[in-house]
This record gives structure tokens, C-alpha cells and sequence, in this order.
């Protein structure tokens, strides 16, 4: 007598499995790579901020060195960094991953000094902090990142 043999299956043959893992395991690296990639460049933008920043403030601090004019800087949430002398008006646009805690209004007076003062940013690139720490007297200021 001819025995039949009944193919019963309930799972995956190993070869299905296989294929099943590839697939995944390309797409989380994909999703690994794009996310360093995305963090990077920010990353890179937030210094570049930083970097135009020290120029605009060394140009308000020259205005008010050389001829006499004031600056009031506006830093808000959403807003660009605006840098307001009497007969001018700079813009330096905030990057969207960082975030003042608070609204804050700067003056550089005409004698080139300022009034101490700690201006504190978020990140939301890997959650740091930067503190641009601006110390009494002649316009001098350093920026702290914090690790969150």
C-alpha cells in the first residue's frame, strides 16, 4: 500500500526566514544612517550659527566702539536674532533645532559695555545646552555646550 505523505505546514522554512531577516536588518540600517546623517548636518548648522553669531556681535561691539551706536539684540522663540542699531537692522536666523528658554533683550551700550547676563539655549539635535554667558564690562562672552 502506498503511503501518502501529507505535507502539513505551520511556519516559516528557513530559507523564508532568511530573506524575512535581510529585509529587516537593511532597513534599520538605512534607518541608523539617515538618522546619523540628519544629526550631523544639524549639528553642523548649530556651529555655523555660532559662528555668524561672533561675527555679528564683534560688529555691534565695533559700532559701538568707533562710532558711538548702541545695539539692542531681540533673541525669541520661532524668531530670528535681530541686531538694532539706530540706523540699521541685522537678521541672523535661529537654526529650527535650537531654542531659547526665554525671551531675552541684549544691550551692547554706546561705550561698548554690557550688563552681565546668561542667555540659555536647548538643542533638540542630541538634547545639550548652550549657555552664551556674556560677562560684565567690555562685550566679552563665551558659549558652554552641555550635555544634556
Amino acid at each position: 500500500m502506498a503511503m501518502m505523505l501529507k505535507q502539513d505546514r505551520e511556519g516559516f522554512t528557513m530559507i523564508e526566514m532568511l530573506i524575512t531577516l535581510v529585509i529587516i536588518s537593511s532597513l534599520l540600517v538605512l534607518i541608523m544612517v539617515g538618522g546619523q546623517r540628519f544629526s550631523r548636518s544639524s549639528l553642523q548648522t548649530e556651529r555655523a550659527f555660532w559662528d555668524s553669531f561672533d561675527s555679528y556681535w564683534k560688529q555691534a561691539l565695533y559700532q559701538a566702539q568707533y562710532h558711538g551706536k548702541k545695539t539692542e539684540i531681540t533673541i525669541k522663540e520661532g524668531a530670528p536674532i535681530v541686531f538694532r542699531t539706530a540706523d540699521e537692522e541685522r537678521s541672523l536666523t535661529m537654526p529650527r533645532s535650537l531654542h531659547p528658554k526665554q525671551e531675552e533683550t541684549l544691550l551692547i551700550r554706546s561705550d561698548a559695555t554690557i550688563s552681565p547676563r546668561t542667555v540659555t539655549f536647548s538643542s533638540d539635535i542630541d538634547r545639550r545646552t548652550y549657555r552664551l554667558v556674556i560677562q560684565m564690562g567690555w562685550g566679552v562672552y563665551h558659549v558652554d555646550r552641555q550635555a544634556a
